[in-house]
């Protein structure tokens, strides 16, 4: 009965330190802003490679990443000078929350503090 227990909780606790890798977002566009592309991938070692998602000119206006139970994400944009995009978060039920921010060679660090977290990065605005 004891070997169960030891076992049942070596693997929470593996599940458990698996969940608080760092995810990744990092975005970047054409010079003439009208492509944007994203790869969303994460620290953890055994984690499935990275992904990439392109919005085109006639696409919609926003990358999107839901995670669940995500700890820290840090959103990298590597945009041309002067350039800015809306970034915008949702924690679990609660309101979305946007903002205008700098895109040219930013990180930014956002923390989940539910369980589910949304991330809505726009295309670079004009």
């Amino acid at each position: 009965m004891k070997k169960i227990k030891i076992s049942v909780a070596l693997l929470l606790s593996s599940f458990a330190a698996k969940a608080q890798y760092t995810e990744y977002i990092d975005v970047a566009s054409n010079e003439l802003k009208t492509k944007s592309i994203m790869c969303i991938y994460n620290a953890a070692p055994d984690t499935i490679p990275a992904q990439y998602f392109r919005l085109g000119f006639f696409n919609n206006n926003y990358h999107w990443v839901k995670y669940t139970g995500a700890g820290r994400v840090v959103v990298n944009m590597n945009d041309s000078n002067g350039s800015y995009r809306e970034l915008c978060t949702k924690q679990g039920d609660n309101e979305v929350n946007c903002a205008t921010v700098d895109s040219y060679q930013t990180e930014y660090k956002l923390f989940a503090t539910d369980t589910i977290f949304q991330v809505w990065i726009s295309k670079p605005l004009k």
